[in-house]
């Protein structure tokens, strides 16, 4: 039996380590931010995109200039709903795609969007990263090398998670995040025993 989880979490939580443990205990990871990467250059994405916003989010080599279209959807609520409709979609059926065919009993959809996506529906559990916003901060631009108030767009551009999940708080310390996703991946193993 293969057991579908979720990982989500606001920017800057701390979501891709926690991803990473789970891929050292020997979890699959469907990494839903590679995966935009792909699909976005993909003919029937691309077209859809192009018909929302404009030829400047593509280089003239038909790649996706993400760093443009960031900063229009980081600040545009209804241009961010519109590329989401268009992404999600696309992403979701490559992810699962990608589990189904892994050969691993347990994978981690790795996204940030899953709720608005729909996909959490199809996960066994639901796993939400979380750390304090001053924290998330710091992380962001240490990481985007962007400033204070683009980071805080990203932020601000993030719904928050609904209750039924699995909350880690992860404010610094590696260890306790490792051990955390440690134990959830044993649990699970042991969920599928069971139902085996």
């Amino acid at each position: 039996m293969k057991m579908l989880v979720g990982l989500t979490g606001k920017t800057g939580s701390g979501k891709t380590s926690a991803a990473k443990v789970f891929e050292a205990c020997g979890a699959f990871v469907a990494d839903c931010d590679k995966i935009a990467h792909e699909v976005i250059c993909e003919e029937t994405v691309k077209e859809k995109i192009l018909d929302e916003f404009s030829e400047v989010v593509f280089d003239t080599d038909g790649n996706a200039n993400r760093k443009k279209l960031g900063e229009i959807v980081f600040s545009d609520k209804e241009k961010l709903a519109a590329l989401n409709n268009i992404m999600h979609g696309a992403i979701i059926e490559k992810s699962l795609f990608l589990c189904e065919n892994s050969g691993k009993d347990i994978c981690i959809i790795d996204g940030s969007e899953l709720e608005a996506s729909g996909v959490h529906k199809k996960c066994a559990h639901v796993i939400v990263i979380t750390a304090d916003e001053d924290v998330r901060l710091n992380r962001i631009m240490l990481r985007d090398k962007i400033d204070r108030e683009s980071a805080l767009r990203r932020i601000r551009a993030q719904k928050d998670f609904g209750s039924d999940a699995i909350f880690i708080n992860n404010n610094g310390d590696s260890e306790f995040l490792k051990k955390e996703i440690t134990d959830l991946y044993n649990r699970f193993m042991g969920e599928i025993n069971d139902l085996n």
